[in-house]
């Protein structure tokens, strides 16, 4: 029976944060995280699926496939967030952080987000790190390291419901879609994903 390096078995969450489309991926012991905004705390799973499956293409010879092709292809990151600020919803609606503005109820300060939204959603780049449990960041297969997931650029689904009850907690469902960011080197055009090795 083979024995297996206990790090290779990823537990824990990441965090999430968002930036302008293209920003440059940080370097992975980056701490200040220039430019880019943390997105809120998360509940519940999280999860990175990759899309688009093969298509076989046969001829009249041959009872099995002569070759497999993907014609379509992308990456989804889905999570709840629970920091419900105006902020992180109109994020999650395809709308921008700068549609929150400020403003007064009768005497009260306020901050307001329409609920109309325009026809191109707004686009950005994600970074996740884990892991948000351990205080060492550590999300690497290969030791106690960190790991790091970024997208250079895609867009929020904007379809979220949120439930509110006596013994619900309300959070916002997200889907993040890449997208193919031609500005990037040749392979990095959807992101990549690093983890510390040694």
């Amino acid at each position: 029976m083979s024995s297996q390096v206990p790090y290779a078995r990823l537990v824990g969450t990441w965090k999430f944060w968002l930036a302008a489309v293209s920003t440059v991926e940080p370097a992975i012991d980056d701490a200040t995280l220039t430019g880019w905004t943390e997105f809120g705390r998360t509940d519940g799973d999280q999860t990175f699926a990759f899309t688009g499956g093969l298509t076989a293409l046969r001829d009249n010879q041959s009872t099995v496939p002569q070759k497999h092709i993907r014609p379509d292809g992308g990456l989804d990151v889905s999570g709840t967030v629970v920091s419900l600020t105006l902020e992180n919803m109109a994020r999650v609606l395809s709308k921008a952080a700068s549609d929150v503005i400020t403003a007064t109820s009768g005497a009260v300060n306020v901050k307001e987000m329409t609920f109309g939204r325009t026809y191109a959603p707004t686009q950005y780049s994600l970074l996740a790190r884990g892991g948000a449990i351990e205080p060492t960041n550590s999300m690497s297969a290969y030791g106690i390291g960190p790991g790091q997931i970024w997208i250079p650029k895609g867009a929020f689904e904007g379809t979220p419901s949120m439930a509110f009850g006596r013994a619900a907690t309300p959070g916002l469902a997200f889907m993040f879609h890449a997208e193919w960011d031609e500005s990037q080197a040749t392979g990095y055009e959807v992101g990549n994903i690093i983890m510390q090795s040694s």
